[in-house]
């Protein structure tokens, strides 16, 4: 007999992005402040001359702990992007993944999402969260809500 106050599945724990506001839009605000997600000398050696050299042909990805966020932090064909860096499906690092024509995908399960909305391209719903994103001489910055 089992107890009918006792929950058969266990609970997981929530990731700090879960419990975070969510976002999809990437226009910045002048409400909010930006905060330094990185800087690219300290990233790579070269990083900064690489990409300004190379916009279009260049990618690079970053995670980046931004306050209390898990950000995946992506340069690709000429533009930054920001978005939240944990796969919603699974969890998976998004930062790990492979960037192509505009989307990243998750190496976990390969799901795959959209850098400009955070849209998951199968089920075309808006399930990353993105941010506002800039280059500020060689520190990248970010908007958070």
């Amino acid at each position: 007999m089992s107890d009918s106050n006792s929950d058969p599945k266990p609970k997981r724990n929530l990731y700090p992005n879960e419990l975070a506001e969510q976002n999809h839009n990437r226009q910045p605000r002048e409400d909010l402040p930006w905060h330094v997600a990185f800087d690219l000398n300290e990233a790579e050696p070269g990083l900064a001359e690489r990409l300004a050299a190379n916009p279009e042909s260049e990618s690079f990805v970053r995670e980046a702990l931004v306050g209390d966020r898990i950000l995946a932090v992506i340069f690709h064909s000429g533009q930054w992007y920001a978005m939240d860096g944990i796969c919603t499906h699974q969890g998976g690092p998004l930062a790990e993944g492979h960037v192509a024509d505009g989307c990243v995908t998750c190496p976990w399960h390969g799901w795959q999402y959209e850098l400009e909305t955070g849209t998951q391209t199968t089920s075309r719903q808006p399930l990353q969260a993105v941010f506002p994103i800039r280059q500020n001489g060689t520190a990248i910055e970010v908007q958070l809500p």
